[in-house]
């Protein structure tokens, strides 16, 4: 009797190391997702006939959705709908992009099932939003649904951003920020189909455990921290920091209200002069006539491949995340094992606290003006912090998580007899 593990995602996020850590344990059944870069498989194989500028855009896009460390054979790769939604998104069609990934997610799970009936695992490791269907099928044939919530509880988000728009409308792309009944129903429906909930971070459970969502399935919820990539992220000294230059700020992802995006630029407008840079790398989500007015201030580098974010990294003084909502982001793992200090908000993991930065009290402009102002103020704390940043990454490792996903496994499903 199997007692491997099915891992599917219609996208990415940090599917892969589950994967991987599965692979590594020689429990991994199969990964299902619908992109998987190989270059010797179509549409991959076109790009060498490309023109050159779509050439290297295409290959940064694609290398987002590839990792060296994933047996192909492992990997089972299904639908068109992740293209799409993906092209929607970054062409600025959001809502159209949202309905693309409702239907992408029910005719991915379809194949899902199909996945799980011709071969068969003790276990299903999947995520919020694209599980609901894949986990009702896996009820009913008595195989263990595990899910992977990602972010918090969308209530607890549309009550945040109530606030935050209020105040910040030029910063949002629509009004129509909130999440809609449907994706609560969804998630909803995962909760409860699911025999166990793992997150990233104490933050992500407690937002689901609030009395305006899901405090009943309390006693399912277990905390697994996640990982870097030790691929792309290799943990070691500090790389030489001058400290007589401007200090390098530096936000990663998606750079949208719920990020904080609006207090980063309007705390750094307020610096003084040639005290210090900012770069986002990342998809600008500010609509252009908001952003114009600080895209003098700071370098905006569009997606990346994953291999090139540590340069960013290495290159930057300190992480700026000010983020209002979140699941467990491993970008502060990544900025951690590169030797990159960290300004953060509280709503996300704190692994990096209080050593390697520092944690802000309140998420308004103010405090994340002080902050900035710390760090160029007391260049020996913001060193200290660069310098204690990847022993404290190695606690994050890949071989971290796996023993922390195979202690869990135990639980879900013990050996009998």
């Amino acid at each position: 009797m199997t007692r491997n593990v099915g891992v599917f995602h219609p996208g990415t996020q940090h599917s892969w190391q589950t994967a991987r850590a599965l692979q590594s344990a020689g429990r991994l059944g199969w990964y299902a997702t619908s992109i998987f870069y190989r270059a010797d498989r179509w549409p991959y194989r076109a790009l060498p006939y490309l023109p050159e500028k779509v050439r290297e855009r295409m290959t940064a896009e694609f290398g987002r959705f590839y990792h060296p460390s994933l047996a192909p054979d492992a990997v089972r790769t299904f639908g068109f709908h992740e293209w799409l939604e993906r092209g929607f998104t970054r062409y600025g069609f959001r809502r159209l992009a949202a309905r693309v990934n409702t239907a992408g997610n029910t005719a991915f799970a379809k194949s899902v099932c199909g996945l799980m009936v011709r071969e068969p695992v003790a276990a299903v490791w999947g995520y919020d939003t694209s599980s609901a269907d894949v986990f009702a099928f896996a009820k009913e044939r008595g195989i263990v649904r595990i899910l992977d919530k990602t972010i918090g509880d969308p209530r607890i988000y549309n009550a945040l951003m109530k606030d935050v728009y209020a105040e910040y409308k030029p910063f949002f792309s629509s009004p129509n920020f909130a999440l809609p009944q449907s994706v609560i129903d969804v998630q909803d429906r995962e909760y409860t189909l699911a025999d166990g909930i793992v997150v990233g971070s104490d933050f992500c459970r407690d937002t689901i455990l609030d009395p305006l969502a899901r405090p009943d399935v309390a006693g399912k919820i277990d905390v697994l921290p996640y990982c870097y990539d030790d691929v792309f992220f290799q943990p070691g000294p500090p790389p030489p920091r001058p400290t007589n230059r401007p200090v390098r700020f530096l936000f990663l992802g998606q750079a949208g209200p719920r990020k904080g995006i609006h207090l980063l630029l309007k705390a750094f407008a307020r610096l003084p002069r040639n005290a210090a840079t900012l770069t986002i790398v990342g998809q600008m989500l500010v609509p252009a006539a908001t952003f114009r007015q600080y895209a003098d201030l700071v370098t905006l580098i569009p997606t990346v491949r994953r291999s090139a974010v540590a340069d960013y990294l290495r290159e930057s003084d300190c992480l700026v995340f000010p983020t209002f909502f979140e699941g467990s982001p491993i970008t502060i793992y990544e900025a951690l094992a590169c030797g990159c200090a960290i300004i953060q908000s509280k709503n996300s993991n704190l692994d990096a606290i209080p050593k390697a930065g520092l944690a802000l009290d309140r998420l308004d402009e103010d405090s994340v003006y002080e902050a900035l102002m710390y760090a160029i103020d007391n260049r020996d704390v913001l060193q200290s912090w660069q310098q204690a940043a990847p022993a404290i990454a190695e606690g994050f490792t890949i071989a971290a998580y796996q023993k922390a996903v195979m202690g869990y496994l135990d639980k879900m499903l013990p050996v009998k007899g």
